[in-house]
């Protein structure tokens, strides 16, 4: 009975593990798909520099005082590297093991459902795009809108996940703590608050030429927008949420590159718009914040690493994992 009982288990972690390594290999081949229908479609006038296509045909189709300058496009190529870049790294933990199995599911910080959604982003991106070219501005910025969703809602899975294995990985495979954090977490931040930026440009866009609203106007909806949504992840970051995002370091940068695009197109040395001042003046706020995030880490002292130097070992309870080695299962005492 207990063979048995040992064989079914087996098998389900077996299972379990291969559902892992396809979902982690659907998101991969869709990153590269994608990656591969943006350069053939290159050419495209599509007013989204997330999609790598060029942006100067944005002005010419669907101007706003805010689009993105046509070098922001480059941005695109370190956000598609950093997105590959923890995407190799899941691979290669697939193959690395611990001592509850492979390193990429034991604990399991990103479950199958974290690479499907990523599948599901890039599908977004390319069906987004190819609404973008047939200029069906509507349904291609509601798809849009899926790009951000999903990815916060990834940052969500990963942030959760980690700290509640954290004190275990502490102990037993501290390198996944830190690998985590600055390739996963980080990458993933970038690319969501750059799909952001888009999104909410795209809605721009919408409420110019399908609503009316006057350009000025709208630009200036826009960059109070993006000011309220950074203002939220500062308070977030710095006072309720520090214990999840204060290793995230790499919001604001995306930000001030995203933000200078859209100052250097509309800057006109006789003629400063508003809206140029304005997103001049965000700027400076959100290198305020990020030096303000830099200076209180760097002096910051993880007090609740102190007990862990203490403790010889943590149980394997409350750690979800595909599979536990032989001799951790407790058995309660009899009375």
């Amino acid at each position: 009975m207990v063979r048995f009982r040992m064989s079914s288990l087996l098998e389900k972690n077996s299972d379990h593990i291969v559902v892992h390594a396809g979902s982690i290999g659907l998101a991969v081949i869709t990153q590269m798909i994608s990656e591969i229908f943006f350069i053939l479609a290159k050419d495209s006038c599509v007013p989204n520099a997330l999609f790598q296509t060029s942006s100067r045909d944005v002005s010419e189709t669907f101007p706003l005082e805010v689009t993105m300058d046509w070098w922001s496009g480059s941005y695109c190529i370190m956000i598609d590297f950093w997105s590959k870049a923890w995407l190799l790294h899941a691979v290669v933990n697939l193959f690395k093991r611990n001592v509850l199995g492979p390193v990429s599911c034991n604990p399991e910080i990103h479950p199958p459902v974290f690479y499907l959604m990523w599948t599901m982003i890039n599908i977004a991106r390319m069906c987004s795009m190819s609404l973008w070219d047939r200029h069906d501005i509507l349904a291609a910025v509601a798809l849009s809108w899926i790009l951000p969703v999903l990815s916060f809602y990834m940052l969500y899975m990963s942030y959760s996940n980690l700290n509640k294995h954290k004190a275990w990985l502490a102990i037993n495979n501290s390198s996944v703590i830190s690998w985590t954090r600055y390739l996963t977490q980080n990458g993933l931040a970038v690319f969501a608050w750059w799909a952001l930026l888009n999104a909410v440009v795209g809605l721009g866009i919408v409420f110019k030429y399908k609503v009316g609203v006057p350009d000025p106007l709208i630009s200036t909806i826009v960059l109070t927008i993006v000011f309220l949504c950074t203002v939220t992840w500062f308070i977030l970051q710095r006072f309720l949420l520090n214990k999840y995002l204060r290793y995230t370091f790499s919001v604001y940068p995306i930000l001030i590159l995203g933000l200078g695009a859209m100052f250097t197109r509309s800057y006109c040395v006789n003629d400063l718009a508003a809206n140029t001042v304005y997103c001049g003046f965000l700027m400076l706020l959100m290198t305020t914040m990020s030096l303000v995030h830099l200076i209180s880490e760097c002096l910051h002292t993880d007090e609740s690493s102190k007990p862990l130097a203490t403790e010889p070992y943590l149980s394997f309870e409350g750690c979800e994992t595909v599979c536990r080695p032989e001799g951790t299962i407790k058995h309660k005492p009899q009375k």
